[in-house]
């Protein structure tokens, strides 16, 4: 529904209307600034305020007093009533955009109230703009209380009138539900008050709301809980012992939201082979179109099979080894899928075990005639058994799609596909490659089994052109794939495209489906890379590393890195022993980083001696690591020999060569006296920038942040009209939002264009305006560098805290690009010299001595460029100012 803002006239004195009273009130919001931390909690609520009045002036609301909630007024109940449900579906969209679980409750009543303006001076001294009093509020108020979190409750006059109504709320009609739950008595109010709900299926709770001290329902004397005791126990004696003597009850699985079965093998009673590969991988494809049910994974299967020392070729997951994995892996139900012929007729049956007795809570069964009747029955068995686990009917009903079309009806090509699946679990990716085309060749439009080759050959072949090919036509299909799985492609295809989109569709669909792990993964790494937000991928992440991820090295390694960048140091060096166990075998460079950040240089060669040899000397693959090192030990003889062995032909990707080439650069800036910077960066050849962009391979972003990282070295640098000059051949992309990353770089260009333009204030105030903790590592130290120049010491030395004290950042950020991290490292050093003198201006002598202490164990005097020793030794000099000898006295 939709209607324009009431206009409520100023009364000149008190006066009484009739009116809509709606009370909303955000559950648990002491506990959520607890958890948060005032500003990011009051950040949130802004967030959730901002929602509430843009739903409310949509419906013609007026926020009348404001604390944890909302009091608001309306003219009419179905007004309210339409805030209510967009306010309730807005709060879900926020807490799926803020990763929050924000959960309100609202309770609405209609009847006069008084009504009076405030006058300026009350205004002035914190009174409200508006007064509303009458018995309409606090049975609002009442109503509100009694309400479940997300449940929207009102009076018998409120649910009158709004329901007379109804059709007003226009397209969103078919989802809302309206519930009745009696006569409830409210303390302090003299009437019982009918209470009803209303809301929207998977939205509200749409269940009768608990009695409490203030409320509860009322019901004849004999039905009261105390009274319904008594004689449930004088019963007992009578009823119960006999009934369970005769009839046997029927055992139950207390099964919930999100809670895991494992599937087992299908016993075919049939003279049909064709079912024996094809109605298990049937049997999962429909279940897994349940964002209520999550299916083990096959593979993972099989891992926990080889740990019960079983060979996983052979065994079969019948009653007994099916009920053994799933207690091993904490699944609530073990299902077992059964085809036989009955009849004339084929049945297909599904039995849900609980894994601790082996006995059948419940089986359900659908008949067909033929072969092709298999599928729609299996479709009718899954449904069933959904609801039977706990999901709702209307959810099931929504989210199923016919296997015939989310799959194929081709039951030759499902077992094809079935077979695939099998197969590449085992790691035979080559004839699982051909079984998959194999399917497609007997069904061109089986878009599942196209899009599961195309990721095969991104991920495992390489092959990313004919994958992308294979993603376009499984897409041109859209209506033969699930909804997860039409999200998954979509999420797959956006990697090609852009990294905003990838950011957006992977962050989609791991939000709805939190157990989908390559969703979890995907985003997590996309997180990182795309847009240097940690907290976000740690928060997916941690969704991936987990036992039940069939795969979980990788997810374990990239939990590391994340956990090295939040420098939490002792629990990324279990991730990464955690990834070793799990059999991922990588250079390990990341790996030897927690320890390098920690100092213990000595530990770093181990670490990459058990790792796998790189293929080829790219930086990626070692060379920009060993540099980093270098630098961050001050081995600056190394440094000289690595940038000198950069500076020669560099192989590999024309990525490759760019970040060969930037690395270089750092490299002799690092090297080179201040003064005879400029003339480095004022010869920049442009050359490489053309020949890499027509390169088959370039990667275009690549390319951005190989222009953007280069204009920030010329700013830096003295060649502010270089900087602007490159800035310019930068393509838009490095201007919008749709690469978070870049457009941070290009922030960064700019900041210190602003610095070395005489414009200190400019350049501090984008900083800081930036530093929402996703702003790049470099951009603190152009920070610290800006207020520094302004003479600020206090900043100063809070961001050079900041920048010797998050090392495990400056290693692991690669979001601008690779050719940072050296930069970040020696800077990291370099923050601690700087923490040193501007302490000194602040008069913490004693400060400043353990920074120059830390600074002078890093880096050795001896071996430092004259630059670096002039400015410690100036230092060190204000520190401890020579004494004049007894004869100048």
């Amino acid at each position: 529904m939709s209607a324009s803002p009431t206009h409520f006239e100023p009364e000149a004195g008190a006066s009484a209307l009739l009116r809509t009273l709606l009370l909303c009130d955000l559950v648990g919001s002491t506990a959520l600034v607890e958890k948060l931390g005032d500003r990011a909690a009051a950040e949130l609520i802004r967030k959730h305020d901002r929602m509430a009045r843009t739903v409310a002036d949509r419906h013609g609301g007026r926020e009348i007093d404001k604390t944890d909630g909302f009091l608001m007024m309306f003219d009419r109940p179905i007004q309210a009533v339409a805030f209510a449900l967009d306010y309730q579906r807005g709060l879900r969209q926020l807490n799926a955009a803020e990763q929050s679980s924000l959960a309100a409750r609202v309770g609405i009543h209609v009847g006069d109230v008084v009504v009076w303006d405030n006058t300026p001076e009350d205004v002035a001294k914190g009174a409200k703009l508006v007064e509303v009093e009458g018995l309409v509020k606090p049975v609002a108020s009442r109503l509100m209380n009694l309400a479940l979190p997300g449940q929207i409750l009102l009076s018998n006059i409120a649910h009158a009138l709004a329901h007379r109504a109804q059709g007003e709320l226009g397209v969103q009609l078919e989802r809302v539900r309206w519930r009745t739950y009696g006569r409830y008595r409210f303390k302090g109010i003299p009437d019982p008050i009918p209470v009803f709900e209303v809301g929207e299926d998977g939205v509200a709770p749409l269940k009768a709301p608990p009695w409490s001290g203030k409320a509860y329902r009322e019901i004849p004397f004999w039905r009261r809980p105390a009274m319904l005791a008594a004689e449930a126990v004088a019963l007992v004696a009578f009823v119960a012992i006999p009934a369970f003597v005769i009839f046997k009850p029927e055992p139950a699985i207390a099964f919930a939201d999100r809670d895991w079965v494992v599937v087992g093998n299908l016993n075919n009673l049939t003279r049909e082979p064709v079912f024996d590969d094809t109605l298990q991988g049937a049997m999962r494809i429909a279940l897994e179109q349940s964002r209520y049910v999550n299916v083990l994974p096959d593979l993972k299967v099989r891992d926990t099979v080889k740990r019960m020392e079983r060979d996983p070729v052979t065994t079969r997951i019948d009653r007994t080894i099916g009920s053994e994995i799933a207690i091993r892996d904490g699944a609530k139900a073990l299902i077992l899928p059964t085809v036989a012929e009955v009849g004339g007729r084929v049945r297909v049956t599904a039995e849900v075990i609980d894994p601790h007795t082996q006995t059948t809570v419940y089986s359900e069964s659908a008949d067909g005639i033929g072969a092709e009747s298999v599928l729609p029955s299996l479709d009718l068995v899954n449904q069933r058994l959904r609801v039977r686990l706990g999901e709702a009917l209307a959810t099931v009903t929504q989210e199923s799609r016919p296997l015939e079309k989310v799959a194929t009806k081709n039951l030759d090509a499902l077992r094809m596909y079935s077979k695939a699946e099998a197969v590449i679990a085992t790691g035979d990716f080559t004839t699982g490659l051909q079984l998959y085309r194999s399917a497609i060749e007997l069904d061109p439009e089986f878009s599942l089994a196209r899009m599961e080759l195309a990721s095969r050959l991104i991920s495992s072949e390489g092959k990313k052109a004919e994958g992308r090919e294979q993603l376009r036509r499984a897409m041109a299909n859209p209506e033969r794939l699930s909804t997860r799985d039409k999200l998954l492609g979509e999420a797959l295809l956006s990697d090609f495209e852009s990294p905003g989109k990838a950011l957006l569709h992977w962050r989609a669909l791991a939000e709805l489906y939190p157990d989908l792990f390559r969703a979890q993964g995907a985003y997590g790494y996309y997180a990182w890379h795309y847009a240097n937000d940690y907290d976000k991928a740690l928060m997916a992440t941690r969704r991936n590393a987990v036992d039940r991820n069939p795969r979980p090295g990788i997810g374990h390694y990239l939990l590391g890195t994340l956990l090295l960048g939040t420098e939490d140091y002792a629990e990324a060096l279990k991730q990464f022993e955690l990834s070793e166990a799990a059999g991922l075998k990588l250079q390990n460079h990341l790996y030897a980083t927690a320890y390098a950040v920690q100092r213990r240089y000595d530990e770093i060669d181990g670490i990459l001696a058990k790792g796998r040899s790189a293929p080829s000397p790219s930086p990626r693959d070692g060379r920009l690591f060993d540099i980093a090192y270098a630098a961050d030990r001050g081995e600056w003889k190394r440094l000289e020999s690595l940038a000198a062995a950069a500076a020669g032909p560099s192989s590999g990707s024309s990525t490759g060569k760019l970040v060969d080439s930037d690395v270089q650069l750092v490299m002799r800036l690092l090297l080179t006296r201040p003064g005879d910077r400029a003339s480095l960066v004022g010869k920049l050849d442009p050359a490489l920038i053309d020949e890499v962009r027509k390169a088959d391979d370039h990667d275009p972003k690549a390319v951005d942040a190989h222009i953007l990282f280069r204009a920030w070295m010329a700013a830096r640098y003295g060649s502010v009209d270089v900087a602007r000059s490159m800035l310019g051949s930068a393509s838009e992309r490095a201007s919008d939002d749709d690469y978070p990353a870049l457009r941070k770089v290009r922030d960064l260009v700019l900041a210190e264009i602003d610095r070395r333009s005489d414009n200190g204030s400019a350049a501090i105030a984008r900083l800081r305006d930036a530093a929402d903790g996703t702003e790049l590592y470099a951009s603190r130290v152009v920070l610290m560098e800006a207020l520094s120049d302004a003479k600020d010491a206090r900043g100063t030395c809070e961001q050079a805290r900041w920048l010797s004290g998050h090392r495990g950042r400056a290693y692991t950020e690669v979001a601008g690009g690779p050719m940072f991290v050296p930069f970040n490292v020696a800077q990291s050093n370099i923050a601690t010299l700087a923490l040193a003198e501007c302490s000194i201006d602040l008069g913490k002598i004693d400060e400043a001595r353990r920074a120059l202490a830390t600074f002078q164990a890093a880096w050795k005097v001896d071996a430092m460029p004259e630059w670096i020793r002039e400015r410690m030794l100036a230092v060190r000099q204000r520190i401890d100012p020579p004494q004049p000898s007894v004869a100048a006295r």
